[in-house]
């Protein structure tokens, strides 16, 4: 990201002109509690090359512990930047409080994405899988029956676009392993990047019964198109 950018960013989470802060004076931030571990999805394309990266994002944490103001500071690839600041917007945090009372707090995350080395066997197979040149992964059509999903929590409307009133769609493609779990979720398409990364975000914690072919479990392609609709305010598919 371009230096810019970052004091474009941060002069928004301050609400303070851009001209006022300098490159050496950008604000520390403080630490604060999530609900859950990060956990952003790993840029596929750049996992199959075994490439690794880091990204940082600053952001608000509002009254209800909602990750607002959300920038990416700096990355190793706007890839890596993108798919942290949608795990951050996805996540809870907890705000501190002063006098009993919860307080906006300004505060940052990195997270390193460290390759191969963050997958547990389950995924490494998968990924072995992927990388040979005609995987054998079973599409979802070919299935003795229709995946069933068991858990599917909605991607969250992104911050800035819905801030702009926007509405759009994202198309993603994922795996389901042998043991149901979505994995290793692909942006086919979107109409805006930010849908996309929030779309791939959320599958990534889909659960399905375990996928079955000719009686034998396997792993399944699938895919699936998110809308989302600004005056709902909800996402879709």
């Amino acid at each position: 990201m371009r230096l810019s950018h970052v004091l474009l960013c941060v002069a928004a989470l301050l609400a303070v002109p851009v001209t006022s802060i300098r490159a050496d004076e950008l604000p520390p931030t403080q630490p604060v509690s999530s609900v859950r571990k990060s956990s952003p999805v790993y840029p596929l394309d750049a996992l199959l090359k075994g490439k690794t990266g880091w990204a940082e994002v600053r952001f608000m944490v509002d009254y209800s512990g909602r990750a607002v103001m959300t920038c990416v500071a700096s990355s190793s690839g706007p890839s890596f930047g993108h798919a942290l600041l949608a795990d951050v917007e996805a996540n809870e945090f907890i705000p501190p409080r002063t006098n009993g009372k919860p307080t906006l707090t300004l505060t940052g995350e990195r997270f390193i994405f460290e390759g191969e080395a963050q997958l547990d066997p389950g995924q490494k197979r998968v990924l072995a899988e992927l990388r040979q040149a005609i995987p054998t992964i079973t599409p979802a059509a070919e299935l003795d029956k229709p995946l069933v999903a068991t858990r599917q929590q909605a991607p969250v409307y992104p911050y800035a676009l819905e801030s702009d009133g926007l509405s759009g769609r994202a198309e993603i493609e994922f795996i389901v392993d042998r043991d149901g779990r979505a994995v290793f979720p692909r942006v086919v398409s979107a109409t805006q990047e930010d849908f996309g990364w929030s779309a791939a975000t959320a599958i990534s914690h889909w659960k399905y019964q375990p996928p079955v072919k000719a009686g034998v479990k396997v792993d399944a392609r699938a895919k699936v198109t998110v809308n989302f609709d600004h005056n709902k305010g909800t996402a879709t598919w």
